[in-house]
């Protein structure tokens, strides 16, 4: 029998993402499980960390480990209707931070987000989503764009 305890669902607050979101939401609600929202922000800019060690101030222009309103309003709406859930922000490469956080806190599914890109696109912005499905050891589940919203989006 297959027990799912701990989701997660990875989100980089896009549209695509955001439908993964809701998908992840509805299932943690029907199997009675845990989601864990998971933002990854970019590696520490070299530039801005080597200027701070000069003695240079220079501000960064992220930011950093803001989570959107419109966000958190969900999040904060879902949990009061009786959702476990919480978010976690880290840094690092996403699709190995994805998949390492998932093994370090023992998800048994992962629901992410795929714009579904295929060809050359795919192979010049690269697929997080790809990169996830071939490296975590827990099954993914890719929640694909429809191709309405990819009209949209292009």
């Amino acid at each position: 029998m297959i027990h799912l305890s701990k989701i997660l669902c990875p989100t980089d607050y896009s549209d695509t993402s955001d439908k993964a979101v809701r998908y992840a939401i509805e299932f943690a609600r029907k199997v009675n499980a845990h989601v864990r929202f998971l933002h990854v922000q970019p590696p520490e800019n070299i530039a801005l960390k080597t200027a701070a060690s000069y003695g240079l101030n220079l501000v960064s222009q992220e930011n950093e480990d803001v989570i959107p309103q419109n966000f958190a309003g969900v999040l904060m709406a879902e949990k009061k209707n009786g959702l476990c859930a919480d978010i976690h922000i880290l840094r690092g490469e996403a699709s190995k931070v994805i998949s390492d956080h998932a093994a370090a806190w023992g998800a048994d599914l992962i629901i992410m987000g795929s714009h579904g890109r295929t060809g050359l696109m795919r192979l010049m912005v690269g697929s997080v989503a790809e990169a996830v499905f071939r490296s975590a050891d827990v099954p993914v589940l890719l929640v694909k764009q429809s191709d309405s919203e990819k009209a949209a989006n292009n």
